[in-house]
């Protein structure tokens, strides 16, 4: 069978955001980890994972929204990853038990609004995009969502960023949501590259597409990591070009629930962002120069031709008899060894001290 083509009725704008002029942006997904019986322990719970999600110096602590008639057909059944894991309902009955009533958000934001860390939430349909979006001040569209015209419409006539995921999709999936937001008015996409499995292999993550999308489509990059392991997707996709990095946390891996078992725990969501932070400092500006933590040893170690005896005017400048390529350390460095031809066989114009630097003048050229 021959390899598919994009088909050319699949026109892709450039769309250039924000996310390139502040640092890169990381969400702290708490997702349905918020979950745990009764409305006050789940309110409990989530304000714990807000604390959580802000001690560890994460930029926005994520939820999600949804209701079960508007994500799956009523006789879905079971997911068998879920069940492989031991959780054999219904998924519309699990997705029942785990539905964020609207009147949460509400508490949730003012609780994140108060304590200083962006709230977001991942809506699923018409309705929960219209309950979160007094709240946002970015949106998120999930994996199986990226075929969701409404919601790409609604996201794009919001003004406000969209967090775009793309796992389980190819790249006519990402052409036409794209499309579907820039049509819509949309002009500001993060695509996040993500692999649908939980937790993900490490081998399965395939982040050299961050680079890809940010080539193909024109907008940034970033990566929703499902991986157990805390720090090796997200170091290696800022290193790539990643502008925002989502990861699960949990207080518990034993809690009961779909999302608890594959997500952070606390201390490993604080070294997460640590070294998140420390991968973005080290990527620098790009402009290669003489950085000021250089300058002491570029000054003593960098090579130069230097006197290795005292030259007297008039005297010849030869290269192994009066003059070396050397390092200068304390004395002052003498010009670059390229330079060596404008010197060599000529007499020294003036005196030039032992360890010292030729300059480009010391050659009488009358």
């Amino acid at each position: 069978m021959p390899e598919a083509t994009l088909p050319e009725s699949l026109p892709i704008a450039k769309i250039f955001g924000s996310w390139h002029s502040r640092p890169v942006y990381i969400i702290a997904e708490a997702g349905s980890n918020w979950r745990m019986g009764t409305p006050a322990r789940d309110s409990a719970m989530a304000k714990a994972l807000i604390d959580v999600a802000i001690a560890s110096g994460a930029d926005a602590v994520k939820f999600q929204t949804y209701r079960p008639e508007t994500v799956y057909v009523e006789n879905a059944g079971q997911s068998d990853y879920l069940a492989e894991a031991g959780i054999k309902q219904d998924i519309r009955a699990i997705f029942a038990d785990l539905a964020m009533p609207y009147d949460m958000l509400s508490d949730l934001a003012a609780y994140c609004q108060e304590k200083e860390i962006d709230f977001l939430s991942t809506g699923f349909s018409p309705d929960d995009f219209a309950a979160i979006d007094p709240f946002v001040s970015i949106h998120k569209v999930a994996s199986y969502e990226i075929s969701h015209p409404h919601l790409l419409t609604l996201a794009a006539r919001s003004g406000k960023p969209l967090i775009l995921s793309t796992g389980a999709s190819v790249e006519e999936d990402i052409a036409w949501a794209v499309d579907t937001f820039c049509q819509a008015g949309g002009r500001d996409l993060c695509l996040m590259q993500c692999t649908a499995d939980y937790p993900s292999p490490i081998s399965s993550l395939n982040l050299r597409t961050i680079p890809w999308m940010q080539r193909r489509f024109g907008v940034a990059t970033g990566l929703s990591d499902h991986s157990r392991d805390p720090t090796l997707g997200p170091i290696v996709a800022v290193a790539l070009g990643a502008r925002v990095i989502e990861k699960h946390f949990t207080l518990d891996n034993r809690l009961p629930g779909p999302d608890h078992a594959f997500a952070l725990l606390p201390h490993e969501l604080q070294e997460m962002v640590r070294q998140v932070r420390s991968a973005e400092a080290s990527l620098g500006d790009g402009i290669k120069r003489i950085l000021p933590e250089e300058q002491e040893l570029s000054s003593f170690a960098r090579r130069g031709l230097q006197a290795t005896r005292e030259i007297v005017p008039g005297e010849i400048l030869h290269e192994g008899v009066n003059y070396a390529i050397l390092r200068p350390g304390k004395q002052t460095r003498g010009v670059h060894p390229r330079f060596r031809g404008r010197l060599e066989g000529r007499p020294s114009a003036r005196r030039i001290p032992l360890g010292e630097g030729l300059r480009l003048d010391d050659a009488n050229l009358a």
